[in-house]
């Protein structure tokens, strides 16, 4: 390393970070940053005038507190900055060259003296090569500093900055004061305080020094480990987040792709119906058409004979025509059917209620907006029956109003069709394991809450959800082999499996195990229904007997048998009317309750139903 390169690198380390200046009296902040006196003062005041009490280090950004008077000038002077400063201005010369510190003219330094450890003015120096005493010393002309010279100026003692004392080293330590001195600096300030050469004071803080020094240390490896660990933590959370969000995505796309589908699907079947409706409606068109065709000349004709007025023709045609009129009669008469449906009021709670003002009115309009003719029947308990005669098939609104306002849902669409017909609806599912298809499908219960049926897939070990579509939703209750399940009052499902006899296990809709309810009064319960107030009907196949329980399954509230019949219940099912029962080849008994029916399979014969 050459001269320059010495005297940049203090260039370099001289620089104040506020003002980016060689510093100027550096003073050092506890953080053991310094800056210039000037700088650290101004700092002070703008804090002040920002109403603020404490100061940040511009370096490392410690807090300290603001000195009264707004002035850091008590704060310990760098030494070793005023030491590097003195050399640089060795080289810069102009205002900042140093001084001669030998005579008073304040004449520019022009030679330094190791021994001395004083800068020399020109005329010192001769009169220093002169004198006996100082004629050996080593001296140096500052214009020819090579790397050696420049080195033992940055190393040179420190020189007190007290008035009348700048020519003497601070050779002592004031260990009451805490503070370098020189030796006038011993005689006049530090009179009878304990004073120790530099040296011995600064061995032994130069021991304590290396063991702070060692635990901060320390605490810098226990820092960058928790950065280190933290930013660790934060990339994982990055990658979760964004693992998440891309999830999120590829759910919506797949639950986008499979509406696109299901609206593909539902447009096909809506073109399909609309095909089968128009078709419908032509033929239907084109066979009022043909009627009309027929009146109008039948109309025609017997205005023509009514005009001629002649006796034989009205006799002749009279007789046809009335005919004719009672033949269209019968026909239309034949074709309307009458229909009803009941209408129950119920309070905020869900039960039936009935008040004397209540004002019920039902508007049925058919497909060619036509509005029918309704008889409404009060029954004077909350259940109003609605009758009216559909006078075409197809899609009639109804809509119901009670005092002035729609029920929810209103208007609804009803499809009217010729009476004793049926139309295929849909079918799903098929025989294997995948998702939505079945293996040896046994039990199948209808959730009128969700819209929601689930089916038990036996010999795949499963119950699945499926909206009332046919719809795959979801798989519930893996791995249990079941033979029967049932939807609760709230939407939970109650689940009967051969294996755990005396047990029946209760999930909510979405898959989630709740409890076991205890069937303590059936041995063998193969099949369960739920009846009204949420009791649970069993049929048990070891004493053959049909038990309606409680809704926690503790208490035998009812149980029975077909009589003069000795096979097992296959299956039991429960409706509020009698109005439908399933039946076997072998024999059927059915028992009302106060709340509705229960229904009995008695063999696993032939499926028979009937009204």
């Amino acid at each position: 390393m050459d001269v320059q390169q010495i005297f940049a690198n203090l260039k370099k380390e001289t620089e104040c970070p506020l003002c980016l200046d060689t510093v100027n009296n550096p003073k050092t902040l506890p953080c053991i940053h310094s800056f210039c006196l000037e700088c650290l003062d101004k700092h002070a005041i703008f804090a002040r005038r920002q109403l603020q009490a404490t100061i940040k280090c511009p370096v490392c950004q410690t807090s300290f507190q603001i000195p009264e008077g707004d002035s850091f000038k008590n704060l310990p002077t760098s030494y070793h900055l005023n030491r590097l400063v003195d050399v640089l201005a060795l080289k810069d010369g102009g205002a900042q060259a140093q001084k001669c510190s030998s005579c008073d003219e304040n004449n520019t330094a022009s030679s330094y003296c190791f021994v001395c450890q004083i800068f020399l003015c020109t005329v010192c120096f001769e009169a220093h090569q002169r004198l006996k005493t100082t004629r050996g010393h080593r001296n140096v002309v500052i214009d020819k500093l090579n790397v050696q010279d420049v080195q033992e100026l940055i190393h040179r003692p420190a020189m007190c900055s007290q008035q009348y004392h700048e020519n003497q080293p601070l050779e002592f330590y004031c260990e009451e004061c805490k503070v370098l001195i020189c030796q006038k600096c011993c005689i006049v300030s530090h009179n009878r305080h304990t004073i120790t050469d530099t040296q011995n004071a600064s061995r032994v803080q130069k021991m304590q020094m290396k063991d702070a020094v060692e635990k901060v240390k320390t605490e810098t490896v226990i820092y960058e480990n928790k950065i280190r660990k933290q930013t660790e933590l934060m990339d994982k959370t990055k990658n979760e987040i964004l693992s998440a969000e891309k999830k999120m995505t590829d759910a919506v796309e797949e639950r986008i792709h499979e509406l696109r589908e299901h609206e593909r699907v539902m447009k096909a079947k809506f073109a399909e119906i609309y095909e089968v409706q128009q078709k419908h409606h032509a033929t239907q068109i084109e066979n009022f058409e043909f009627i009309l065709t027929q009146l109008k000349s039948c109309l025609e004709r017997s205005e023509s004979a009514l005009e001629r007025n002649v006796s034989a023709e009205i006799l002749q045609t009279n007789q046809i025509i009335v005919g004719r009129s009672e033949v269209d009669n019968q026909e239309l008469v034949r074709e309307k059917t009458v229909a009803n449906f009941i209408i129950v009021t119920r309070d905020s709670g869900g039960k039936q209620c009935y008040h004397e003002d209540d004002q019920v009115k039902v508007n049925i309009i058919t497909p060619t907006d036509d509005q029918l003719e309704t008889e409404i029947k009060d029954t004077k308990d909350g259940k109003y029956t609605v009758t009216y005669t559909p006078q075409c098939v197809g899609q009639h609104g109804v809509e119901i109003q009670v005092n002035g306002q729609p029920l929810t849902g209103s208007p609804w669409l009803v499809q009217v069709i010729s009476s004793h017909q049926y139309q295929f609806g849909f079918q799903f599912g098929s025989k294997r394991k995948e998702q939505g298809q079945f293996k040896k499908p046994w039990g199948i219960s209808v959730g009128d809450k969700r819209r929601t049926l689930a089916v038990t897939d036996y010999e795949n070990k499963r119950i699945q959800m499926f909206s009332f579509d046919g719809n795959f939703l979801r798989e519930i209750a893996r791995d249990i082999v079941s033979t029967s399940v049932a939807f609760t009052e709230s939407g939970d499902l109650l689940v009967r499996s051969p294996g755990d006899f005396n047990k029946l296990s209760l999930y909510t809709e979405d898959g989630r195990f709740i409890r076991y309810i205890s069937d303590e009064h059936a041995k063998i319960p193969w099949y369960i229904s739920i009846g009204c107030e949420g009791r649970i009907i069993t049929c048990d196949w070891d004493d053959k007997t049909i038990k309606v329980l409680s809704p926690d399954g503790k208490n035998l509230l009812q149980s029975f048998s077909a009589p003069g019949c000795d096979e097992r219940p296959w299956c039991v099912l429960y409706h509020q009317k009698n109005s439908l029962f399933l039946t076997v080849t072998l024999s059927v008994s059915w028992y009302l309750t106060t709340q509705g029916s229960i229904f009995m399979i008695l063999a696993a014969s032939d499926l028979v139903t009937g009204s």
